[in-house]
């Protein structure tokens, strides 16, 4: 009767040790995910590509999206928000130096009395 009691301490004790195990797990997931969103704050610059990746700004037609954007940008410091309005101007044309004239030569003509002579690449090719 003894050797039984002696099984089912051990037992008991195995199961409230992986209990205390798992509950120190899952204490330490939840810190964990805590000290995440805590610890690393976004720079405000990056309000309107949080707005973008919302569904609410995917399924929003042009002007809710105008205006999803205008309250990302009143989060943005005064130094990083872009106060001017947008205009539309074409891109500055690269400068690029005129090129030479080519040079056009006129093609010779080969007559079929000249043999074409073919000389191996190799040296160790030669008959």
């Amino acid at each position: 009767m003894s050797a039984s009691f002696v099984v089912v301490a051990l037992s008991l004790r195995v199961a409230f040790v992986s209990l205390v195990c798992l509950g120190a797990g899952g204490a330490l997931s939840v810190l964990t995910w805590w000290f995440w969103k805590t610890a690393m704050p976004e720079p405000p610059a990056l309000a309107r590509l949080e707005v973008m990746s919302d569904r609410r700004y995917e399924e929003a037609s042009a002007r809710e999206r105008e205006l999803l954007l205008g309250e990302a940008d009143e989060v943005m410091p005064v130094s990083v928000r872009n106060t001017k309005p947008r205009i539309n101007t074409p891109a500055p044309r690269p400068r690029v130096a005129p090129a030479a004239p080519r040079r056009r030569e006129e093609p010779v003509e080969v007559s079929a009395e000249v043999p074409v002579t073919r000389k191996p690449i190799d040296p160790l090719l030669k008959k």
